[in-house]
């Protein structure tokens, strides 16, 4: 659970966890933004809320891993990723390649001019 989700579950506005943990408003929508705060500021937010600074700062990193491994994509969109990183990559050895030969005959072409470019 995040600051925001427990300050929502208190029923409070950022104004009201601000005037309780002695912080000023901005600080609490960093922290509820993912931004980072100071351990001092963390330090405020256990006390109101009654948890460890080390409960916070689990629940932090835990935030930003789910971040970081669940993008906020679809089904058919991550289908469509799946398919343009196969194209550009090329099959798995044991996996039969969709695309004809001429064309990753020419998505090897273009990818050796841009390599070219790029050096």
């Amino acid at each position: 659970m995040n600051i925001q989700q427990r300050r929502l579950k208190k029923q409070w506005s950022q104004e009201q966890l601000s005037q309780y943990s002695g912080l000023s408003t901005r600080t609490i929508q960093r922290d509820e933004s993912g931004q980072k705060v100071g351990l001092e500021s963390l330090k405020c937010l256990a006390a109101v809320f009654e948890v460890s600074i080390h409960t916070l700062l689990q629940e932090q990193n835990m935030n930003k891993q789910k971040v970081v491994e669940q993008p906020n994509v679809n089904e058919t969109e991550q289908e469509a990723i799946n398919f343009a990183q196969l194209i550009f990559k090329g099959p798995k050895k044991e996996k039969q390649d969709p695309l004809m030969k001429i064309e990753r005959d020419a998505i090897n072409k273009v990818k050796a001019i841009w390599k070219t470019l790029k050096a």
